[in-house]
């Protein structure tokens, strides 16, 4: 499928120009507490993490990462002022970085949950997703809910999908991310990979031309609509509102053209109402974030 070049080259130079250092330096930060808002982290280079091993959201590969996640935090950068430096980040890792200053920002397929709101500051959702089911092309084992009882299932560990309730006889197996996960269902070790429906997709559109194909189940799914937003430290009022204004502008001019290009299994399985069903109401930005504008 052919896509916007004019996109592509000015977001793919600016990701080059970010990745060429993926160990960054930690960032000082001023500890948490107090009324007054600390200084802003928005301005010359931001460290950014980002999970290194997510297609179509955020993929390292030869000295560059590309993804969703990537073109966000490009356009905020240029929207706000600031120069996007990615870094390596787990899942188990992200709150802790940003609490810790390590990390400024984190966009990482990073779903806003109550929990995680307790500990850092959201600002989104920028896109919405239910959490489904990765297989492979040609395994008919999943078909509806019911046959996901009895099935052996990966999953990564303390992501919102390991804390899905599923069908009793259901088994997790729970790896540190979800490559393993998903080399583990090419070898045949386990039936499905578990985890939010838009991620799959990226694993479905880098695998298309592998000896074992990959497909997501179509209209099964387990487990909460999960949201995804930009993390930061608490304490930063000001740039959040700043990033909240930015995104709410990224979702109306230039989020259907970013998931076209970065996410297009997702856009072909659902091309008559992709958006609808993964694009977020830009009104719900004041629901979900942590900030107010």
């Amino acid at each position: 499928m052919t896509h916007p070049c004019r996109r592509l080259t000015r977001r793919s130079t600016l990701a080059v120009a970010a990745a060429t250092a993926l160990l960054a330096a930690p960032v000082a930060c001023a500890p948490d507490g107090g009324d007054e808002d600390e200084a802003s982290v928005l301005t010359g280079t931001v460290h950014i993490g980002a999970s290194f091993d997510h297609p179509g959201f955020s993929l390292s590969a030869e000295r560059t990462v590309r993804g969703l996640d990537v073109d966000l935090a490009s356009y905020l950068g240029e929207a706000i002022g600031f120069t996007p430096r990615f870094q390596d980040v787990t899942i188990d890792a992200r709150e802790q970085e940003l609490r810790e200053g390590a990390a400024d920002l984190v966009i990482s397929v990073y779903s806003i949950t109550p929990e995680r709101q307790k500990l850092i500051d959201f600002v989104g959702p920028y896109l919405m997703t239910q959490q489904g089911f990765l297989v492979r092309e040609k395994y008919d084992g999943i078909k509806s809910e019911k046959d996901v009882r009895g099935k052996l299932l990966c999953t990564a560990e303390k992501s919102t999908s390991s804390a899905a309730a599923l069908p009793p006889g259901a088994t997790f197996l729970e790896e540190r991310d979800f490559s393993t996960c998903v080399r583990k269902l090419q070898r045949g070790s386990v039936d499905a990979v578990f985890s939010d429906e838009a991620m799959l997709f990226g694993y479905v559109q880098q695998q298309r031309r592998s000896k074992v194909p990959l497909r997501v189940v179509p209209n099964v799914s387990f487990g909460l609509t999960n949201r995804y937003g930009i993390g930061l430290k608490k304490g930063h009022t000001d740039d959040c509102r700043k990033l909240l204004r930015a995104l709410r502008t990224y979702l109306v001019k230039e989020w259907a053209g970013d998931v076209k290009v970065q996410l297009p299994a997702l856009v072909d399985a659902y091309p008559a109402d992709w958006e609808n069903r993964f694009k977020p109401n830009p009104h719900d930005l004041n629901t979900y974030s942590s900030c107010k504008k």
